[in-house]
C-alpha cells in the first residue's frame, strides 16, 4: 500500500468535512464494514447447509450443528434442513436490504459532499483576481468547477471507502484462516502478497501519469467546442469548421485512448490475482505429489485454498483497483488545492460596510503594476470627479484607460495610493456595497440566452416593474420593446443574436440603470457600432444628463464625448492633459 497517496487523500477529505460530516463519514464507514462482514457470514452460512444436505450424518457428528439441532428440539433432520435453508434465505434477504440501505446512505453522503466542493470551487474561481480569472480561461474554469469535483468524489472519496472496507474484511478473513489453518495462512501470504504489491508498483506511476494527461486534455475539448460555437459565423465563412472539428475529434481520440488504458489498468489486478491463485493450487498439487503421500490432506488443503482465494480475490482486486484509482485521481487533490487562498479571502469578506456617494470620487497618488511586472501600468494618478459629472478618457491603446477603470471597479487593487468615495477609501470590506451603486457597460455587452427582461434584471425572481420601465425609458429602449409582440419577454437568442449592436449596448445601459446605478462606466461602448447606431446609443447616454448619475466614458470616437464636462488624456499610465471637447475636436481635425 502506498501510504503517501492514502494519507494525502485522507488529509484532503478532512479539509472538506465539518466535524458533523466527519462523524457521518465514520458512521458510513462502519455501516459499510458491517455490510462487508455480513457478506462473509453470508458465504459462511452456506457451508453448514451444504454439509447437512450432502451428508445428514453431519447433523450428529458436527459439534456446532448438533448443538443447534438439540437446542431447538428438532426430531427430524429434513425439518431441520428446511428451517436451515429458509433461515439462510431470510438472512440473505435482510443482509441485502441492509447493504442497499448502506449504499444509499453512502451515495447521499458523497452527493452532498460533491455539491459542497462544487460550491467552494465556484466561490473560489469567481473570487479570483481579475488577471488570474482571465489567464485561466473559461474551459479550465468549467473543468475546475464541475469535472474535477466529480472525479474527486469518484476517484478519491469512494475509492477510500472501498479501500478501508476491503482492508477490514480481508483482515477478518485472514485472521480466521490463521486461527483455523496456519499452513493455509502462510501459503496465502506467500502467494498473494507479493503479486499484489508488484502489480500495484507496476501500475501506480502509470496511473498517476494517466490521470494528469486526462486532466490536461479535457479542458482542451471544452475550449475547442466553446470556440467553435462562439465563432460559428466567422469559422463558417472562413471554411474552418472542419478544421476545428478535426482538432476536437483528435483530442477526443487522445482522451479515449487514455480511457482505454485506464480501463485496462482496472482489469489487470483481477487477472493477475486469478493467475496467482491458480499458481498457488498448482504449487500445492506439485508439493503434495512430490513430497507427501496423503491425498486426503491434499484435497482438504486445495479445497480450503480455493475457498479462501475465492473470497479474498475480489477483495484484493478491489483494494488494488482503489489504490490505482487513487493514484490516477491524485491530480484532483492538486487541482482542488489551487487558489485556496482566494476562497478563504471570500469568506473573510463577511462585513458589508456601506458606501455613501454624495460628493466626489478621488484618486490619490494611485499606482498599479501587474504581478510579475516592474513597469507601472498606472503611475501616480490624481483625479477628482464630482458627483453627477460626465467625464471622458482618451489615449492610445495601452495608455492605461481600461486599467484605471478596472481599479475603480475593484477588479484590480492599487499597489499604492487610494481611491476614495466621499473621503472613504474603497477596500475589501466595502467592495460589495460599492458594487451595488456602480454599473459597467463594455464593448461586448454580456447577454444571456433569455428574454430582454431577464437580461436587464439579470434574472431577478421578483422584478420591480417601475424600475424596469424607468430603465427602458432612460436607455431609449421603450419604443423598441413596445413594438415587439412579446414585449420585454421577447427572447434575444444566444449572445443577443436577434438584436442589433445598438440594442445590445442599450440593454447594458438599462441593466445598470435598473439596479439604481450612481456611477456608470462606459468602456468603448460605441466603438464597434456604425455611425447611425452610435448615435442611438449616444442618445441613450445623453438622456442620463438630467440625472445625478456620474458617467465615466472611455472612447476612441470623439463624438461620444460631446457632452462631457471634462476629458482626460492618458499616456503611459499617467494623466498627460485635461481638455474640453472643443480642444480635443480641434486637435483631431
Amino acid at each position: 500500500m502506498n501510504k503517501g497517496i492514502v494519507l494525502q487523500a485522507l488529509q484532503s477529505i478532512s479539509f472538506y468535512l465539518s466535524s458533523k460530516e466527519k462523524r457521518s463519514a465514520i458512521g458510513n464507514f462502519f455501516l459499510l464494514l458491517i455490510a462487508s462482514v455480513l457478506d462473509v457470514f453470508g458465504l459462511a452460512s452456506l457451508v453448514p447447509v451444504i454439509m447437512a444436505a450432502s451428508n445428514p450424518d453431519v447433523i450428529r457428528t458436527n459439534k456446532y450443528i448438533a448443538e443447534v439441532y438439540g437446542f431447538f428440539g428438532f426430531e427430524n433432520y429434513k425439518t431441520f434442513l428446511v428451517v436451515l435453508i429458509i433461515g439462510v434465505f431470510f438472512f440473505f434477504l435482510i443482509k441485502n436490504l441492509f447493504s442497499i440501505w448502506v449504499n444509499y446512505k453512502q451515495v447521499v453522503f458523497t452527493a452532498k459532499l460533491a455539491i459542497k466542493i462544487i460550491r467552494k470551487q465556484f466561490d473560489k474561481y469567481t473570487n479570483l483576481p481579475y488577471w488570474h480569472f482571465n489567464n485561466e480561461g473559461s474551459a479550465k474554469l468549467i473543468n475546475g468547477i464541475i469535472t474535477v469535483p466529480q472525479w474527486y468524489i469518484a476517484g478519491i472519496i469512494r475509492a477510500i471507502f472501498v479501500l478501508f472496507s476491503e482492508i477490514a474484511i480481508m483482515s477478518v478473513i485472514v485472521i480466521g484462516i490463521f486461527v483455523y489453518q496456519p499452513v493455509l495462512f502462510i501459503i496465502l501470504i506467500v502467494v498473494l502478497t507479493p503479486s499484489a504489491v508488484l502489480t500495484y508498483q507496476a501500475l501506480k506511476n502509470r496511473s498517476q501519469k494517466l490521470g494528469d494527461q486526462i486532466n490536461h486534455l479535457r479542458p482542451i475539448s471544452h475550449a475547442l467546442l466553446t470556440n467553435t460555437f462562439n465563432g460559428y459565423v466567422e469559422l463558417k465563412l472562413a471554411n474552418k469548421i472542419e478544421e476545428f472539428r478535426n482538432k476536437f475529434i483528435q483530442n477526443q481520440r487522445d482522451v479515449q485512448a487514455l480511457d482505454e488504458k485506464s480501463y485496462l489498468f482496472s482489469m489487470i489486478p483481477l487477472k493477475v490475482i486469478e493467475m496467482v491463485a491458480i499458481l498457488g493450487i498448482v504449487t500445492i498439487f506439485l508439493y503434495s505429489i512430490l513430497f507427501t503421500d496423503s491425498s486426503s490432506n491434499l484435497i482438504t488443503l486445495i479445497g480450503l485454498f480455493a475457498a479462501a482465494a475465492y473470497r479474498l480475490m475480489p477483495s484484493l482486486n478491489r483494494m488494488l483497483t482503489s489504490l490505482v484509482t487513487l493514484k490516477q485521481s491524485s491530480y484532483t487533490i492538486t487541482e482542488l488545492d489551487r487558489f485556496n487562498e482566494f476562497e478563504k479571502e471570500y469568506h473573510e469578506e463577511s462585513v458589508k460596510k456601506p458606501v455613501h456617494f454624495e460628493k466626489n470620487i478621488e484618486f490619490q497618488n494611485v499606482s498599479f503594476s501587474f504581478p510579475g511586472s516592474d513597469k507601472k501600468t498606472i503611475d501616480t494618478i490624481n483625479l477628482n470627479i464630482r458627483k453627477g459629472e460626465k467625464v471622458g478618457f482618451i489615449g492610445s491603446s495601452g495608455s492605461g484607460k481600461t486599467t484605471l477603470m478596472n481599479l475603480l471597479l475593484r477588479f484590480y487593487e492599487e499597489n499604492s495610493g487610494a481611491i476614495l468615495v466621499d473621503n472613504v477609501p474603497l477596500k475589501e470590506e466595502n467592495k460589495r456595497s460599492w458594487y451595488d451603486i456602480i454599473g459597467y457597460v463594455k464593448q461586448d455587452t454580456f447577454l444571456m440566452e433569455s428574454s430582454i427582461k431577464d437580461n436587464i434584471t439579470l434574472a431577478d425572481v421578483f422584478v420591480d416593474e417601475e424600475k424596469l420601465n424607468y430603465a427602458l425609458e432612460k436607455a431609449s429602449l421603450k419604443g423598441f420593446v413596445d413594438s415587439l409582440p412579446e414585449g420585454v419577454n421577447t427572447l434575444i437568442g444566444e449572445r443577443g443574436s436577434r438584436l442589433s449592436g445598438g440594442q445590445k449596448q442599450r440593454i447594458g445601459i438599462a441593466r445598470a440603470l435598473y439596479k439604481n446605478t450612481q456611477v456608470l462606466v462606459l468602456d468603448e461602448a460605441t466603438s464597434a457600432l456604425d455611425t447611425t447606431t452610435e448615435r442611438e446609443v449616444s442618445e441613450a447616454i445623453n438622456r442620463l444628463s438630467d440625472t445625478d448619475i456620474t458617467i465615466l466614458i472611455i472612447a476612441h470616437r470623439i463624438t461620444t464625448l460631446k457632452d462631457c464636462d471634462k476629458i482626460f488624456e492618458m499616456g503611459e499610465g499617467k494623466i498627460v492633459a485635461e481638455r474640453t471637447y472643443e480642444e480635443v475636436l480641434k486637435e483631431v481635425s
